[in-house]
């Protein structure tokens, strides 16, 4: 899980954490098909949470998890942390 400040942020944790792109192995999709990758898979607002989960099966692609404030805001109430 890592906190996603802005768009920045989140291309490369896209990079590095879920595409596993770096110069060492580059990627097999062109540079248009990684940007429609990019921004089919982007967050709807920033700040927010990323997370992997995984599939159903050992072989299952993991897919990208967001959490959003308001999400954050509605467990830190039932928490008891925020009223």
């Amino acid at each position: 899980m890592k906190l996603l400040n802005n768009e920045f942020e989140y291309r490369e944790w896209m990079h590095k954490v879920y595409l596993h792109l770096d110069e060492e192995f580059p990627s097999v999709f062109g540079p248009d098909e990684l940007e429609r990758e990019i921004l089919r898979q982007a967050p709807k607002e920033f700040p927010c949470l990323v997370q992997l989960v995984g599939g159903e099966s050992a072989y299952s692609l993991q897919s990208v998890q967001f959490i959003y404030r308001s999400q954050i805001e509605e467990w830190a109430k039932l928490f008891g942390i925020i009223s």
